[in-house]
C-alpha cells in the first residue's frame, strides 16, 4: 500500500505558495511557446528528413511537462500521484521517439521497421504505473515534501522492476545519440554542424533528466520537467537560423535536390542508397521500370546489371559511363559519379547524377545516319563505305582472313531512265537497294557509290564464294520485275565485278580491280559477273 508523509501546508505560506506556482508556470509556458516556434518549422517543413519525428517528440515533452505542471499544482497527495503517473506517458514514451527522430532524420530507412518494437517496453510499463496502487510491481512508496523556493516535490522509491524499466528508457537515448554520431560522420563538413547541433540538444536532455533522477529525487528542489529539455530547445531553436535545421537536410533533401532537372541519387558508405530525388525517381520509373522505394536497399541489389556504375560508387571513385536501356523504348542515362567526402579526407558515399540523353542522342544518329547514308536508297554513301571497307581489312590483316568486294551497276539504266523518266528511274534504284538488303547479311556493308554503282564488302568470304554470293543476286534481280505503273514493270538486270584481298591489299585497289572486272562482265553483254585475276 503506498503511503507518505504528514501534508506540509501548515508550513507552507500562501504568498509563498502563489509565488513558486505562479513562477513554475511562467517557465513551463515560456518553454513550450519556445518549442513550439520549432514545430511550427517543423510543420511548414513536413517533406525534409525528420520533422514528423520531432513533432512528436514535442506531444511527448509537453505531456510530461503539463503533467509535471499540475502535479505541482496540486492540492492532494492523489493528486499529485496522478498527474506523476500521466506525466509517465511522456516520459516512457519520448525515449522512443527519439530514436524514431535519429532513424528518419538520419534516413536508416531500413531501421524504421523495428522502431515500432520499442514500444513493447514503455506500454507494459505505462499499464503497470496505473495499476500499481494494487499491484506494486512498480513502486514500493512516496514522499511529498515543500520547499519555499521549489515548491512541492514528489519522490517515488521504485522497485528493482521499476528501475529497470527507468533504465530502459536511457538505453533508448543512448541508442538515438548513437545513431546521430554516427550519422553525423557520414555526412560533409557543412551539414555536420546541423547534425551535431541536434546531438547536443538531444543529449542534453537525457542528461539534464539523468542528474535530477540521480540527485535531485527525494530532495527539497523540485525543478521543473520542462527546464530539462529548455536547453536543447535553444540549440534547436538557433539551429533554426544557423544551420537551415527543417529546411536542409543534411542528406541533400533542400528546394534545389528537389526541383533539379537532374536526376540525383546518393549512396552512405556502406553502399546502401540514402536518398533519392524526384527526377531520378522519374527517370528509374520511365527507362528503368523501377517504381518501388529505393531508400535503404543497396546499390548492387537494384542496380547490379550495370556493374560499371555499381563499381564507381562502391569504390568511391568519380567517373562516368552512359547506360542504352532496351526493355520499354529505346534510353540513353548518361551517368556521373561522385565520391563524398568527410571532414578528415575518407569517402563516406557517392553521389550519382543521371541525365536523360535519349533526345540527343537520338539527334546525334539521326544526324550520322544522313551524313552516312545515301538519301535515295538508305544504302552507305561512298565515303562511309570506304570508311567501313578500310575497317575490314585493317580487322582481318592480323590473321589474313578473306574479305571480299562486289562491284555492281544496273545494266541500260539510261535507258530506263530516258524512257520512264527519273521518278521511274529511282524507283528501280531503291528496288534494287531494296534485293541487295535481302539477298547480303547484316554484316556486310552495302552502298550505292554514284549513279546506278553499288558495291558491297563481303569480311570473311573468299573470291570463290563471292561468285556463289554474286550469283544468287543476279537470279534474284533477273527474277524480279519492278511495278512502274499498272501496266509497265521493268525487269532487273546488272553486271558485277569481283576481287579479293587475296589479288590486291588496299581498299582502293580491291575497289579498282573489282570496278574493272565488272566493266569486263558489261562487254560481254552484261547481266553476268566476273572475277578480277
Amino acid at each position: 500500500m503506498l503511503g507518505g508523509p504528514p501534508w506540509f501546508t501548515s508550513n507552507w505560506l500562501e504568498g509563498d505558495r502563489r509565488f513558486v506556482e505562479l513562477t513554475y508556470i511562467f517557465i513551463v509556458g515560456s518553454s513550450l511557446v519556445l518549442l513550439s516556434v520549432v514545430s511550427v518549422f517543423a510543420i511548414r517543413n513536413l517533406s525534409v528528413a525528420g520533422s514528423r519525428a520531432f513533432l512528436l517528440q514535442i506531444v511527448f515533452v509537453t505531456i510530461w511537462s503539463i503533467g509535471s505542471l499540475l502535479e505541482m499544482l496540486s492540492q492532494t497527495e492523489q493528486e499529485m500521484l496522478l498527474w506523476r503517473n500521466i506525466e509517465q506517458i511522456g516520459v516512457f514514451f519520448l525515449p522512443v521517439a527519439c530514436v524514431y527522430f535519429a532513424v528518419d532524420y538520419a534516413r536508416y530507412d531500413r531501421m524504421k521497421k523495428y522502431v515500432p518494437l520499442l514500444l513493447i517496453i514503455p506500454v507494459i510499463a505505462i499499464l503497470l504505473i496505473f495499476t500499481d496502487s494494487s499491484t506494486h510491481i512498480m513502486r514500493t512508496g512516496y514522499t511529498v515534501s515543500y520547499s519555499p523556493i521549489f515548491g512541492k516535490a514528489l519522490s517515488v522509491q521504485q522497485t528493482g522492476i521499476g528501475k529497470v524499466f527507468v533504465a530502459y528508457n536511457y538505453v533508448l537515448a543512448f541508442a538515438s545519440l548513437v545513431i546521430l554520431f554516427v550519422f553525423s560522420r557520414q555526412v560533409s563538413k557543412g551539414p555536420r554542424r546541423q547534425v551535431m547541433l541536434v546531438l547536443v540538444a538531444t543529449g542534453l536532455v537525457f542528461v539534464l533528466a539523468f542528474f535530477k533522477a540521480a540527485f535531485l529525487e527525494g530532495t527539497r528542489i523540485n525543478l521543473p520537467i520542462v527546464t530539462i529539455y529548455l536547453p536543447g530547445g535553444l540549440i534547436l531553436f538557433y539551429n533554426l537560423y544557423k544551420n537551415d535545421f527543417f529546411s536542409v537536410s543534411p542528406v541533400a533533401r533542400d528546394k534545389a535536390f528537389d526541383v533539379i532537372e537532374l536526376g540525383i541519387l546518393v549512396t552512405d558508405g556502406s553502399g546502401m542508397i540514402a536518398d533519392i530525388n524526384p527526377c531520378a525517381v522519374q527517370i528509374l520509373s520511365a527507362c528503368f521500370g523501377i517504381r518501388e522505394k529505393l531508400t535503404g536497399r543497396k546499390m548492387d541489389d537494384v542496380f547490379g546489371a550495370f556493374p560499371d556504375w555499381v563499381d564507381l560508387t562502391s569504390r568511391f571513385a568519380a567517373g562516368e559511363t552512359e547506360l542504352h536501356l532496351t526493355a520499354n523504348d529505346p534510353c540513353f542515362i548518361h551517368i556521373r559519379v561522385y565520391p563524398l567526402q568527410s571532414r578528415r579526407g575518407p569517402s563516406i558515399g557517392s553521389v550519382t547524377i543521371m541525365r536523360d540523353v535519349t533526345v540527343l542522342r537520338e539527334q546525334e544518329f539521326a544526324l550520322k545516319l544522313k551524313a552516312e547514308t545515301d538519301s535515295l536508297t538508305g544504302l552507305l554513301n561512298r565515303e562511309s563505305f570506304m570508311d567501313q571497307f578500310a575497317q575490314e581489312l585493317g580487322n582481318t590483316a592480323p590473321t589474313g582472313a578473306p574479305v571480299s568486294v562486289l562491284m555492281m551497276d544496273l545494266d541500260k539504266f539510261k535507258g530506263i531512265n530516258d524512257t520512264y523518266g527519273h521518278n521511274n528511274g529511282d524507283q528501280v534504284i531503291r528496288a534494287f537497294a531494296d534485293l541487295l538488303r535481302d539477298a547480303l547479311r547484316h554484316e556486310d556493308a552495302v552502298a550505292r557509290i554514284g549513279g546506278d554503282e553499288f558495291a558491297a564488302v563481303l569480311p570473311g568470304v573468299g573470291g570463290k564464294e563471292a561468285v556463289e554470293i554474286a550469283d544468287r543476286i543476279l537470279i534474284a534481280a533477273n527474277d524480279r520485275a519492278v511495278q512502274l505503273d499498272s501496266e509497265l514493270s521493268v525487269q532487273l538486270k546488272l553486271s558485277i565485278g569481283i576481287c579479293d584481298n587475296a589479288i590486291a591489299k588496299s581498299e582502293e585497289e580491291m575497289l579498282k580491280c573489282a570496278d574493272k572486272a565488272m566493266y569486263m562482265a558489261k562487254s560481254k553483254a552484261g547481266n553476268c559477273c566476273v572475277v578480277w585475276e
